[in-house]
């Protein structure tokens, strides 16, 4: 099957629904907190991540071989640099939510 524009874009869409969904629970799994800034950010990562893929694989097929693996290598080393700064990010916010639930960031002990 064949696929056109409009249907690579509805399945793109309905796998984005699912990533972002499985995200959401994942990040409340870890006890983050995920603002609309931080939920944007996310969302820039995946469109630079899954864009990657499309532009490598239209490379390919237009014979652009060496091309389209130059693309794809800058795009998965930028989704990878963006991906472990949103790591931090987001496992700081968690890390802050729980020092503020327990009173204090850290014990103070006499030497």
């Amino acid at each position: 099957m064949h696929m056109t524009g409009g249907l690579f874009w509805f399945s793109m869409g309905i796998v984005f629904v699912l990533v972002a969904t499985g995200f959401k629970v994942f990040a409340a799994d870890r006890g983050w907190r995920i603002t609309w800034w931080k939920g944007l950010l996310a969302t820039l990562w995946y469109a630079i991540f899954s864009l990657s893929f499309y532009a490598w694989g239209t490379l390919i097929g237009e014979g652009e071989n060496s091309a389209g693996l130059k693309l794809f290598s800058i795009g998965i080393f930028v989704s990878i640099v963006f991906a472990v700064g949103l790591v931090r990010l987001f496992a700081q916010s968690g890390r802050a939510t729980d020092a503020a639930a327990q009173g204090n960031e850290a014990p103070v002990t006499d030497a």
